[in-house]
């Protein structure tokens, strides 16, 4: 069922020829039959610097994410927040002025880039999404790091193919996956869409970290990777019930603890929550541009998949799996690629919420999982970063650049 929100989005940022491009000729209509043969054209392997620039920008907007609670916006807040995002994706691809901010929400051009950030202001922190417009010319593509402090690693990798492939927007979150508790005991190696990663929320309250652990994503080096979720321990004095052990805290604070966590839960994880900033992102760039590609970045455990690198699944209107197989395959050898469901059935990303919005509103989307030690490299390796990103041309052939207006 469509959101209320949603209904009025329509309304409000309806697309005008010649503004709102998609795939193929024409909005919605899928690419030419023959352009499967088409060669995917290689990004170019810049070093601009962008990369760095945007980390800095975004940096400050995730600081203490890990522990914030998200709220979801209300039916009234995610009409003008979501009109606002569609009427600022059209400005940027016309060079237009921006749209005003609505309360609690700042738009800011990043200074000898043509680029905008759109965020919260900071008068009150909600883990909404940190959202980037790229102004005048751009590729019809959304780069989306969902989990960037649980999956270690995706935020340099979505500004890397950001940059390379010159996407149009890109959408990071802000706050943890969790709400802001402990990791659940037995969300194992961040196995997005699988069983296995569903909250147990017994296990989750009144827990912390393992004393013996450190996070991957310390506050001080979030921009550089984020946490990996199969690295987090529960506290050894957490029962399974929720009910701490000796020394924990009384019934009706675990309770009310307990309580929080089932709340915030409902909506923390923006890949799967039903109500999102995030989500209104993703449904607002899909109306203001019909039928443009998606890549959304996630990670697993090696343990999760021993023989894979890399598990990717599309879905959705002009989705053409191969186009971005084929030249991933060619940089990441020993058949680590793995397509999803056809040779894998795991973390295929089967319950993602902005899959679903991208084939009910006639756009690809790509689910990208990459092991732990393929992120790890990614990450140390700046060269290889950089081919890997550059890979990502296949899902955009068959689209229109857009010419730059001014």
């Amino acid at each position: 069922m469509k959101s209320a929100g949603y209904v009025v989005l329509l309304a409000i940022a309806g697309c005008s020829q010649g503004v709102c491009r998609s795939i193929g000729s024409a909005p919605g209509t899928a690419p030419n039959p023959g352009a499967a043969a088409e060669e995917p054209v290689t990004a170019a392997l810049v070093n601009s610097g962008e990369q760095e620039v945007l980390d800095e920008e975004i940096t400050p907007l995730r600081k203490g994410g890990r522990h914030l609670i998200a709220e979801p916006p209300d039916d009234a807040e995610e009409v003008t927040y979501a009109a606002w995002i569609a009427a600022a994706g059209l400005a940027a691809q016309n060079r237009q002025p921006p749209p005003a901010a609505p309360p609690g929400f700042t738009l800011r051009a990043v200074r000898g880039r043509d680029l905008w950030v759109l965020s919260e202001d900071g008068t009150r922190r909600r883990g909404a999404a940190a959202v980037v417009l790229r102004v005048g010319a751009a590729v019809p593509l959304i780069v989306e790091a969902p989990h960037t402090f649980f999956d270690r690693g995706t935020l340099p990798v979505a500004l890397a193919i950001f940059e390379a492939q010159r996407a149009r927007a890109l959408l990071v979150n802000t706050s943890h996956r969790y709400g802001g508790g402990p990791n659940p005991r037995n969300a194992s190696a961040d196995e997005d869409g699988a069983e296995g990663g569903r909250p147990n929320l017994g296990a989750a309250v009144g827990g912390g970290r393992n004393p013996g652990h450190t996070a991957d994503g310390d506050e001080s080096t979030e921009g550089a990777g984020g946490e990996d979720g199969g690295d987090e321990a529960v506290d050894g004095n957490t029962t399974q019930d929720g009910a701490q052990g000796t020394g924990g805290s009384a019934r009706g604070d675990n309770r009310a603890s307990r309580e929080r966590l089932i709340a915030s839960l409902a909506f923390a994880d923006v890949a799967h929550a039903e109500r999102s900033f995030f989500l209104s992102v993703h449904r607002a760039l899909l109306q203001s541009f019909p039928g443009t590609p998606t890549v959304q970045l996630h990670g697993f455990q090696d343990r999760s998949a021993p023989n894979a690198a890399i598990i990717a699944s599309a879905v959705g209107h002009g989705a053409a799996l191969d186009r971005l197989l084929a030249p991933l395959r060619a940089i990441i050898n020993e058949g680590k690629v793995l397509a999803y469901p056809t040779e894998i059935d795991r973390l295929g990303g089967a319950t993602n919420v902005q899959a679903r919005w991208s084939r009910q509103m006639g756009a690809p989307f790509y689910h990208v999982e990459m092991s732990r030690t393929l992120r790890d490299k990614l990450i140390a390796d700046t060269d290889f970063r950089r081919r890997f990103a550059a890979a990502f041309s296949g899902p955009t052939v068959g689209t229109s650049r857009m010419r730059d207006p001014g």
